[in-house]
């Protein structure tokens, strides 16, 4: 589920920052730059590991004065593997499907091609329905997905979509921030909570990194089924 990155990057240092040991204050700076934060084919950046290595710190007269650092270090990465088996909540469900929430991390998809056979979505409740025939009586039971269940699930695919920025209008008149940063995109979770009533897939798929998932085999879905 998680894994650790070696990067690279020039860190700048504001001088009331260097009253703190150096790689605390370089840690944090790439924690602001980096952390809740989509990079690009790579996954969802948790938070800074450890410093590798800190070249000297450049002052350029033309500029404002801070220090300029060259540094390698190792990111904590949220990236699942494909075939991971993972739990989460059921955050929302629409007619494309469920949205499930890992708590830091929101655009995770079950589509409905992907949920159990014989799964019907109910209009009338907003929640899917598995129609599960009992082997020994060969009665139709309706397993229902509610809201906030605990669920297992398998990724199945990951996606990553270039999310450009908007003008400053467009942001403030839709809410939508999700990108307002050149370089790094901003995970949707940080700065735009999730309204339920009014989710879909469709703004999963939207989202700058999102995982495709299946809870169509034995034991996987809600955790109620299985215990």
């Amino acid at each position: 589920m998680f894994m650790v990155y070696t990067m690279s990057d020039t860190v700048r240092v504001q001088p009331a920052e260097l009253r703190k040991p150096l790689p605390v204050a370089l840690s944090d700076e790439l924690n602001k730059k980096y952390s809740n934060k989509i990079k690009s084919r790579l996954g969802l950046c948790i938070r800074v590991l450890d410093i590798i290595d800190v070249g000297d710190g450049i002052v350029h007269a033309c500029l404002d004065g801070c220090p300029m650092f060259k540094l390698s270090f190792r990111m904590i990465l949220f990236k699942p593997f494909i075939g991971e088996i993972l739990i989460g909540k059921v955050l929302n469900s629409s007619q494309e499907g469920l949205r499930v929430s890992m708590e830091f991390f929101d655009d995770i998809l079950v589509p409905s091609y992907m949920l159990k056979p014989n799964s019907r979505f109910d209009k009338g409740q907003g929640q899917w329905i598995w129609q599960y025939a009992d082997e020994d009586t060969g009665e139709m039971q309706n397993m229902e997905i509610e809201r906030d269940e605990l669920i297992r699930f398998r990724v199945e695919a990951e996606h990553f979509n270039e999310v450009r920025p908007h003008s400053a209008a467009t942001i403030f008149a839709t809410n939508d921030v999700k990108s307002v940063m050149p370089g790094v995109m901003l995970s949707p979770v940080a700065l735009a909570p999730v309204n339920p009533s009014t989710d879909s897939g469709k703004n999963v798929r939207a989202s700058a990194y999102w995982l495709e998932c299946s809870i169509a085999d034995d034991g996987l879905g809600l955790m109620s089924w299985w215990s």
